[in-house]
């Protein structure tokens, strides 16, 4: 009994601090990687404009490290969503449509987060791994940038407001986060889902997402010394 008592112990403490890692490791490098990517021309600029910022083989190469570093941020967060999935299992058993629900947010939100990398980085990428011309049309790089902004600003958005607020539930209900953060979360949550388009929900996200994997490093240590 004790040595399983050990085992179980061990593992909820490498698992939060992976998982507490894993959250860190994304909120970086997501801000990191969207600066790089987001330089791209308005939406309105002329042809021109958008048909000298793809020629500049300096822009091409910071598209391409953005969409690199958003790769290895995905992998930062699905770390962090497979811990929290296992936490709110374990501490609402009778509640699984919560860890369920988040889970399924998180996957979504990463999803979308690839199809924004994409989106932004594809253009560049062919022209700098595959020795594709740079498009003649500058409405091929305007659809390609518009389409993914659209899915993380809107679609993304809502899933990630959707994990924050299915968090908050499962950290009110068993306890697995202090209180001023479940109350934050509910509020961070809803502003990211309807405020999106405005980008700066998405900064709230993303410091919601640094305190929680502080919570996860802390509990690492607790359960270490309890």
């Amino acid at each position: 009994m004790a040595t399983t008592s050990t085992t179980s112990t061990g593992s909820t403490r490498s698992g939060l601090r992976w998982g507490g890692i894993g959250g860190i490791v994304f909120a970086v490098l997501f801000v990191i990687g969207f600066l790089f990517m987001s330089d791209t021309p308005d939406g309105n600029a002329s042809n021109r404009e958008w048909l000298k910022y793809f020629r500049d083989s300096g822009n091409r190469r910071m598209l391409v490290i953005g969409a690199l570093v958003l790769a290895i941020a995905a992998i930062g967060f699905l770390v962090f969503l497979g811990v929290l999935r296992e936490r709110v299992r374990s501490a609402l058993p009778a509640s699984e449509w919560v860890a369920t629900v988040a889970f399924a947010s998180g996957l979504t939100f990463v999803a979308m987060l690839a199809v924004f990398a994409l989106g932004q980085g594809s253009v560049a990428a062919g022209v700098v791994f595959g020795d594709n011309p740079v498009p003649l049309d500058a409405d091929i790089m305007r659809a390609f940038v518009s389409a993914g902004f659209g899915a993380l600003l809107v679609f993304g958005a809502a899933a990630a407001g959707l994990l924050v607020v299915t968090t908050s539930i499962a950290g009110g209900r068993g306890g697995l986060l202090p209180r001023w953060i479940v109350v934050t979360g509910y509020v961070v949550g809803v502003l990211v889902i309807v405020g999106s388009l405005l980008f700066f929900p998405f900064i709230l996200f993303v410091l919601w997402m640094l305190a929680v994997s502080i919570v996860m490093l802390r509990g690492s240590g607790a359960a270490a010394t309890g």
